[in-house]
């Protein structure tokens, strides 16, 4: 006996950012000295912010950092906010999820990873460990997303 399920690639990728993002946020979210720790010097709060904070820093470069090391420069080229409705589970600390999209010419690394815990951070805006992964474009270059809920 077999079942198709249907899942759309925004959903899969939301749904394996969220578990990863849930996965961490204990962690995070733990003590209050461990949320001072992540919060950034400006506005815009890793854990809590929403897609109108996060459009205010669109074309600003933000370094990727994967566990061993690794480094690379991003520029935020676009911020969407996701309405999850019903669905959405009552304790996460923002009201809605966003999917922020980067690009930048050393992309070929981040990509060939595929999906994956990185440190994200830019100047004024903290750091917080996200899930990110490659999108495939329609002429065949990827962009990197992160899902935040």
């Amino acid at each position: 006996m077999s079942t198709k399920n249907c899942i759309s690639r925004r959903g899969f990728v939301a749904m394996n950012a969220a578990g990863a993002a849930m996965a961490a946020m204990p962690a995070v979210a733990a003590t209050p000295a461990a949320v001072e720790a992540v919060t950034p010097v400006g506005p815009f709060n890793w854990i809590t912010s929403g897609a109108a904070e996060l459009s205010a820093h669109v074309g600003q470069r933000f370094r990727f950092q994967d566990e061993d090391g690794h480094s690379t420069v991003m520029r935020l080229i676009e911020v969407s906010a996701v309405d999850s409705g019903a669905d959405r589970p009552a304790h996460l600390p923002r009201t809605e999820g966003v999917v922020a999209v980067f690009d930048g010419p050393d992309i070929a690394p981040l990509a060939e990873a595929g999906h994956r815990l990185y440190r994200v951070g830019a100047t004024g805006l903290g750091r917080a460990d996200v899930m990110a992964g490659p999108v495939p474009r329609r002429d065949g270059s990827n962009v990197i997303e992160i899902v935040l809920n």
